[in-house]
């Protein structure tokens, strides 16, 4: 066994940093460029060191399959080992180990399996998860539960390996800060050219077939000619979005003097070997190669001999599709960073050239970085998975980012409508048995529903064509073409046979067999008609679509209503715009009502209750629905139980205006309302006598709804004023804070007003700004009469007293409320506004003596004393 492998690659510097940091600290995060060997050397490191018994493994996660395998072949070689002894690799459907093995690549799904099966991993002494700065869903999953796994094995070592700076919120996250080891890489360096903006890749045509002019793959070609032109040596590596495109640029370049290859994750070990594995193995290899490649050579292989970068700035990335409930592989505009790492695939060994197939002014306008698939792809699996390890919704794991509100909530609902969550989150017997097989957890349900009625080799092709149904658009009739022996079905076999009953039960075959199995994958796109002929149907899942009249049993004589549908997505017709769905279904076939029901896992009963302003009272229906499906709905009598609920929601949403309609409130309520705000206000203010009294323009008290709500619901008016009442501070007595009345020196009791209060109307009119005159100033008035203004006071509008000027005389201030002036609205002996004003003193000492003058001319019987604080 070879120990000293490869020295000359950059990484070799970091050993002793790498080594000193996992011994101290038992985790450690690695920062070093794509090409600086750390793929090859930091799991050697550790099998090679005494930090990992010698009967323990050191597990090494790729993102990818080809890099996992390619990874794997090179280290067996450089430690002159055959692959599957001392280095071996484990992906999806593909296993190169033995009991000797000390370094195996695996995929992160892979180890996240071997995770949720046996948490505590025995055996294995080190986990590397390489490439970590992708954020695949995955790969976060295994850093987050390896973090986690840390608390539970103390000899467990965790290595995260980056190409970015995001190396330290990794480390921060394993909570090893310290423990962040650099290695930087020489580059050579890079020309780089972009192109015209006429002849930018980004004026391609969306409705090219690929390889058609307008085309992406139209596009490359003229980049890589454009290559070979201007450059003499050195292998090309063209960045193509598709696997398909890859395959068709490879067959359109393929010649006697130039190699053309198809790089991508669906190539064989033989295949990928060719490519990756240095040249020269024959003299008959011409000299030069072009390998068009998915972004699997972005940062997880390096292809040797490759000095000349051809980059359309393109990604293929997965998005969540809202209308089909799961993630779509999509075409978009890549990152920067992600471009900057294809470039640097041109200067690992010498000076680089580097064709970018959009403008300069497009390259500054791209994102620095992506998007992490968490926030931005279908999260059933993923929340399944951290169901399994028992972290709903993620709860307590170091994930780098959190799962996104919006779309863990459209998830956990997939998974209870599967049966794989309960209604609490709790991950049920189904789930536990879903999380076992490496399946989309709808695949999953449906491969072991539908295997008890279909053969299992149907199912498995069924289930196989759903995989690329969204990426190829290919109608439900495909399947057909779809081999038994395809090594994705074969494997699909092997995972669903072992459930799979004798002997099957009720057994379809056919279309039936077929549209069953899609139906049991894909319960939430099950669609109904909306009407008899409709062309718009309803999924389960509450998505609108039309169905195209060239799909086949549309127009069937039988004229089925429902219909098992293996893809959905947006659609410009004219049709599906007209019905304002902008859905359309691309793959589906009719299906009988009750095997769409039995697919569906059958009905649900459901009763409804909602409060009708209009009619004043609590409405009931019972419906059987089908997720957003209602097969039949009728009216039901509430239960008191229903319909008090049906009342507290309504009040919940109401507005305040519906609500003062709801609560029918008397004018005593009214008034005490308006006191009681009054003395919250003022209590906010400063006036501490005050405290205790609710805010009602924040809504009404929790401890009263369920009293205002059985009133409510039992068609009574609700007695608002006692409830409220029983709110009030004992040693607070509101009729002596803020009395209903005040007594005049005159001896005549007038009525306060106070502030108007609408419940539940937040802040509005809480607080008032203060006046910008001052306090006794006169304000001409409607009538010519002269007003004084108010002063400012700290809080709230002012409590306001209306009545004849004479009734104040005697009064030498203005008496005050919960720390506020009372503001006196003065009446001439007509009942005419005189003046208002919060301040007498004042008011008597200034103004008054103008109005006196011109109020005794007019009303000579009535008393206009000199001094009428003397009363």
């Amino acid at each position: 066994m070879s120990t000293n492998p490869t020295p000359k690659l950059p990484f070799s510097a970091g050993r002793t940093s790498l080594l000193s940091a996992l011994a101290e600290f038992g985790a450690a995060v690695v920062h070093a460029p794509p090409g600086t060997g750390k793929t090859t050397l930091a799991p050697q490191f550790l099998a090679d060191a005494d930090l990992v018994a010698p009967d323990q493994r050191v597990i090494v996660t790729q993102p990818r399959r080809v890099a996992a395998r390619s990874a794997a072949a090179r280290l067996a070689e450089l430690r002159g080992t055959e692959l599957g002894q001392e280095v071996g690799y484990t992906v999806r459907g593909d296993s190169r180990v033995s009991k000797q093995t000390r370094i195996e690549m695996v995929t992160p799904g892979v180890l996240l399996r071997r995770m949720l099966r046996d948490p505590d991993l025995p055996g294995v002494g080190a986990i590397v998860v390489d490439e970590v700065h992708e954020r695949h869903i995955e790969s976060d999953l295994v850093f987050a539960i390896a973090a986690q796994l840390r608390e539970l094995r103390d000899d467990l070592l965790i290595l995260a390996m980056s190409a970015t700076v995001d190396a330290q919120r990794f480390a921060n996250l394993l909570g090893v800060p310290e423990a962040v080891v650099h290695v930087p890489a020489p580059i050579y360096p890079l020309e780089i050219h972009y192109a015209a903006a006429a002849d930018s890749i980004t004026h391609r045509r969306s409705d090219s077939r690929p390889g058609q002019p307008g085309s992406i793959e139209a596009f490359i070609a003229a980049g890589v000619r454009r290559a070979l032109a201007d450059t003499a040596e050195g292998d090309i590596l063209a960045f193509v979005p598709t696997i398909r495109g890859t395959e068709l640029l490879a067959q359109q370049f393929d010649s006697p003097g130039l190699a053309a290859f198809a790089l991508h994750g669906q190539l064989s070990p033989k295949q990928q070997s060719e490519i990756v594995n240095p040249r020269g193995a024959t003299s008959a290899n011409p000299t030069r190669r072009v390998i068009f490649a998915t972004d699997v050579a972005e940062s997880s292989i390096t292809v040797p001999g490759v000095r000349v970068v051809v980059d359309t700035c393109l990604s293929r990335v997965s998005r969540r599709d809202s209308s089909r409930g799961m993630s779509v592989l999509v075409t978009e505009s890549a990152a920067q960073a992600s471009c900057v790492q294809r470039a640097g695939r041109a200067g690992r060994e010498g000076p680089g050239t580097v064709f970018r197939l959009i403008s300069a002014d497009e390259w500054a306008r791209l994102p620095e970085f992506a998007a992490p698939a968490i926030q931005t792809s279908d999260l059933t699996g993923a929340l399944l998975d951290v169901a399994a390890w028992g972290a709903p919704m993620g709860e307590g794991l170091a994930l780098p980012d959190p799962l996104p509100q919006n779309n863990a909530a459209a998830a956990a609902a997939t998974l209870r409508q599967l049966g794989a969550l309960d209604a609490d989150g709790t991950i049920t017997e189904l789930g536990e048995l879903l999380v076992t097989l490496p399946l989309d957890p709808r695949h999953a349900r449906g491969g072991l529903l539908a295997s008890r009625r279909v053969p299992v080799e149907l199912v498995a092709r069924v289930l196989q064509f759903l995989d690329v149904a969204s990426s190829q658009r290919a109608p439900a009739g495909a399947i057909r073409d779809i081999s038994p022996k395809d090594p994705a079905v074969r494997r699909l076999v092997r995972l669903l046979q072992p459930h799979a009953p004798r002997e099957l039960s009720d057994p379809l075959t056919g279309e039936d067999a077929i549209a069953y199995t899609i139906a049991c994958a894909r319960p939430d796109l099950l669609a109904r008609r909306v009407e008899p002929g409709s062309e718009r149907v309803l999924t389960v899942g509450g998505t609108g679509a039309v169905i195209p009249k060239s799909m086949p049993g549309v127009d069937a004589p039988h004229n089925e209503q429902w219909f098992a549908v293996a893809d959905i997505g947006r659609s410009e017709s004219a049709s599906a715009r007209k019905s304002g769905t902008g859905s359309i279904l691309r793959s589906a076939m009719p299906i009988s009502e009750e095997l769409a029901l039995a697919a569906a896992g059958g009905v649900q009963k459901e009763r409804t209750a909602s409060y009708s302003l209009e009619k004043k009272r609590v409405q009931a229906r019972e419906r059987t629905i089908v997720g957003a499906i209602e097969l039949s709905s009728a009216p039901a009598k509430p239960s008191a139980a229903e319909a008090e609920q049906a009342v507290s929601a309504a009040i919940a949403q109401a507005s305040p205006e519906q609500l003062e309609e709801m609560l029918q409130l008397s004018s005593n309520a009214r008034e005490l309302v308006k006191r009681m705000q009054y003395l919250h206000d003022a209590a906010v203010a400063g006036f501490e006598r005050a405290s205790g009294y609710p805010d009602l323009r924040a809504g009404l008290p929790a401890e009263l709804l369920s009293f205002i709500a059985a009133d409510i619901a039992a068609g009574r008016r609700p007695d608002v004023a006692s409830l409220l009442r029983g709110l009030i501070p004992w040693d607070q007595p509101i009729d002596e804070l803020a009395p209903e009345s005040l007594e005049l020196p005159s001896g005549r009791t007038r009525r306060l007003t106070y502030p108007e209060v609408l419940i539940g109307s937040s802040a509005a009119g809480a607080v008032s700004d203060a006046a910008s005159v001052a306090p006794g100033d006169v304000v001409p008035g409607s009538s010519g009469e002269g007003q004084a203004a108010p002063a400012a006071e700290p809080h709230a509008e002012p409590v306001v007293l209306a009545t004849k000027l004479q009734d104040a005389f005697g009064l030498t201030e203005s008496p005050r409320i919960a720390g506020r002036r009372v503001q006196f609205h003065l009446l001439s002996p007509a009942q005419r506004p005189v003046a208002v004003t919060d301040d007498l003193g004042s008011f008597w000492a200034g103004p008054y003596q103008g109005v006196r003058k011109d109020m005794r001319g007019r009303y000579p019987k009535h008393a206009w004393p000199q001094d009428p604080a003397a009363g």
